[in-house]
């Protein structure tokens, strides 16, 4: 876009390679905050991707002052800095984020003779006194100006505020970005907890036309899945933030690369090691830019987004978007009073399950409905008269609970549950989940719609077709009965045009075996659940993955991607969207029987470049663009 032509991506230069002997070099980085931040964690993987390959030593130390933000705490974090520095005797500093500097450079390391690289440090680094003879680095800098005119041609005016957390780091950034760009006219609301966040947001759009929510650190019980549901509810003026964590709660971000902030760090540290002092090297700015738009966010707002803005962008929450309710269909509390029983065949951690919960969640947030869950643990406890009792014990619940309608997910539900006790009855079901075909459980019924779930089997095997030498296919899941009745139903309709090799698996050495067979055997594998498979060991799969095989791999469920290279899954919110609004259809009066059973339609491609490259395939552009998620 126009308003970002002053700024540019450098991600794809390759930088100079360093020649020299690097043996014995020790580097410390010493980090403002904490891991598991995210501008932290980005810093530390341009760091570790910079120096991998080399012999140099790296040693970490995390301040923790994000979450520790008094004056005495830095101090204290400094010391012992200080003392590790004195102990490791490193070659080279990386000192990443102000208050690194602030209270460990400045005090102790300035004009001595160890050598730092600073980055992360925002706007102004004349306030330390750089560069100095031992000290340079990289300033962070914000595309400030680009972003208000971006978020000004979505407002209705040019008021403009200021959303996050009670930190200094971000009482500096305003005052620095009223001096710098806007006179004193930005207006600061900063927040403690939550139900501050949620107020200063609604007074916020009243207040102003166009909002940054900048951070959300400092936001004591911040919880980025009610953020996020709220403020695709309530958002109506355009939102945005510099900092690429923030992409799920704001309509735009134009964040800095802090794995830009890393790289440069380290690579300059290496220039440094090899010889070359920091009064040589030139102190320079962030130049990296990605642009994000949240869909989610734009049709809570009512935008429509220009296709040169969609081309530009990354496009983010486009399926969450499509699910969401129409801004303004549903008062809030509308539905108070009413109660709906969740009834679901697997247990509450079940990666599936805990998507079809969100999806419930989001389906019926702020409507006054009462959601109730019981859990069947099918998956489990997954024997014929242990799901018998199960069963019962649910149904009794039912009865106990008095609900105005039953969400009935997956197929244990509909054969322990729905079938025997609720089909034909007085209660309204909506069913999900059910794979491929409904009739064995008598469906539709006069009480009962739903939705049914297909697998992107055939999508799978034609995207995998595209990188294999032949047309044998290899499916590898574990032993369960619903993988016994998927690998009929495919080899019916979908594996009889061509040579196919299956193993159902009881054990991690039997995965494994079955693994080494398909290399010979097949010519792209499908790698399908790995329920069933009693001593499945995360770490030791992916290890074996790499080492062993050479085809190109497909799974279609999310909790496979860490092992396969290709991963077209079905959306379980897109099975809770349908079950809540058919629900809330319901209750306003239609009945179930008037509402057509009705199939999944949305799928999202996930891959995984690690394992692409341990198996020697290269993803063309046109795929890498599809893609939702990149595992990199």
């Amino acid at each position: 876009m126009a308003i970002f032509a002053g700024a540019t991506d450098t991600r794809s230069k390759k930088d100079t390679d360093l020649k020299a002997d690097f043996s014995n070099k020790k580097i410390l980085w010493v980090s403002s905050y904490h891991q598991g931040y995210e501008a932290n964690d980005a810093i530390e993987t341009g760091i570790r991707a910079q120096l991998k390959g080399t012999p140099v030593e790296l040693r970490t130390f995390f301040m923790d002052t994000k979450r520790n933000n008094t004056s005495i705490q830095g101090q204290t974090a400094a010391k012992k800095a200080f003392s590790i520095i004195e102990q490791f005797r490193p070659d080279a500093i990386i000192a990443s984020d102000d208050n690194a500097q602030r209270y460990l450079v400045v005090p102790y390391l300035k004009e001595k003779s160890i050598p730092i690289v600073f980055c992360g440090v925002n706007w102004d680094i004349k306030k330390y006194g750089y560069p100095t003879a031992n000290i340079t680095g990289m300033v962070e800098v914000d595309l400030t100006q680009q972003m208000y005119d971006l978020m000004k041609s979505y407002a209705t005016g040019n008021k403009i505020g200021f959303l996050s957390g009670n930190v200094d780091a971000e009482r500096d950034m305003v005052q620095m970005y009223n001096t710098r760009f806007f006179q004193g006219r930005l207006k600061p609301y900063f927040v403690e907890s939550m139900a501050e966040f949620k107020h200063a947001f609604l007074q916020a759009q009243q207040e102003v036309n166009m909002l940054y929510i900048y951070n959300y650190t400092g936001i004591k019980d911040w919880d980025p899945n009610e953020a996020e549901l709220f403020l695709s509810r309530h958002t109506r003026i355009p939102t945005g933030s510099h900092n690429d964590f923030m992409a799920p709660f704001v309509t735009f971000v134009a964040a800095k690369s802090l794995l830009e902030h890393g790289r440069y760090a380290a690579k300059t540290a290496l220039r440094i090691l090899a010889g070359v002092t920091p009064d040589k090297i030139a102190v320079t700015e962030n130049k990296e830019v990605e642009l994000y738009v949240n869909m989610r966010m734009a049709k809570a707002a009512s935008f429509v987004f220009p296709v040169d803005l969609l081309q530009t962008a990354t496009v983010i929450s486009e399926i969450k978007a499509y699910l969401d309710p129409d801004p303004g269909t549903i008062m809030p509390n509308q539905y108070a009073g009413k109660k709906i029983f969740l009834l679901d065949s697997y247990h509450e951690e079940y990666e599936w399950s805990t998507g079809i919960k969100n999806g419930l969640l989001s389906g019926f947030y702020e409507t006054g409905v009462h959601l109730h869950s019981f859990h069947m643990n099918a998956k489990q406890e997954n024997s014929p008269d242990c799901l018998k009792k199960i069963g019962q014990k649910a149904y009794d619940a039912i009865v106990q609970f008095q609900p105005d309608v039953v969400i009935a997910c997956d197929d244990a539900a509909q054969k322990y549950v729905v079938s025997p006790y609720l089909r034909e009855q007085k209660i309204p079901v909506v069913f999900c989940g059910v794979n491929w075909d409904a009739s064995e459980y008598g469906y539709p019924a006069s009480n009962i719609t739903g939705m049914i779930e297909e697998e992107p089997i055939g999508g799978l095997i034609a995207l995998l077709q595209q990188f294999a030498k032949g047309r044998r296919l290899g499916y590898i899941a574990g032993n369960t009965l619903t993988q016994q009745k998927l690998v009929k139903f495919y080899h019916q309709n979908h594996f009889h045009q061509r040579m196919t090799t299956t193993y159902l698996v009881d054990s991690m050495a039997g995965w494994k075996d079955a693994v080494l067979k398909m290399q010979n055997a097949a010519d792209m594998l499908v790698l399908s659940n790995y329920s069933g498979i009693q001593n499945w060991d995360s770490r030791q799969a992916v290890q074996f993955i790499k080492k062993h095989n050479t085809l190109p791999t497909g799974g279609m469920l999310d909790f496979m991607t860490p092992y396969v290279i290709f991963a077209l899954e079905r959306i379980p919110e897109e099975q809770a969207s349908y079950a809540a609004n058919t629900a809330l259809r319901i209750l306003d009066g239609t009945p179930a029987s008037q509402i057509p059973m009705e199939k999944n339609i949305l799928f999202r491609l996930t891959l995984n470049l690690p394992m692409a490259e341990a198996s020697n395939i290269t993803i063309p552009c046109t795929i890498l663009k599809q893609a939702e998620k990149l595992i990199q």
